[in-house]
């Protein structure tokens, strides 16, 4: 694992952890997040670590795939709550400057079942 990936990797240890203000390491201070399904901009480190800080309940991370390719790293991530059924999975782009994340575009999908009539239908199965 490069060094890219093995700070992605630590930044979601920390979000697990629920150590919002830890991640200020990993980040460039003028880095953006961009969540395209809500079409929101979250404009320097710190208001990352605010939303997140602010984010009702409790979200556990379990890292599931992390690919780096020189100053690019995706990671594949599912998002759970012990306390709700509720669970997500975030894809995520980590752009790097300077040996930090410079940049984050993350893309969220709710973990829901599929809708009724491919399965009936045959089209798709569950796993």
């Amino acid at each position: 694992m490069d060094e890219n990936a093995k700070i992605v990797e630590k930044f979601w240890k920390i979000f697990d952890a629920a150590r919002y203000d830890d991640v200020a390491t990993l980040l460039q201070l003028d880095c953006n997040v961009y969540w395209p399904n809500t079409r929101e901009l979250f404009r320097g480190r710190q208001k990352l670590i605010d939303v997140n800080k602010r984010y009702p309940g409790r979200w556990h991370i379990e890292i599931v795939d992390i690919i780096s390719k020189n100053e690019l790293v995706v990671s594949v991530v599912r998002v759970y709550s012990k306390e709700k059924e509720q669970s997500f999975h975030a894809t995520s782009f980590f752009k790097f400057k300077d040996g930090l994340i410079a940049e984050i575009i993350e893309y969220w999908g709710e973990n829901t079942s599929p809708p009724p009539w491919r399965i009936a239908e045959g089209l798709s199965e569950t796993y």
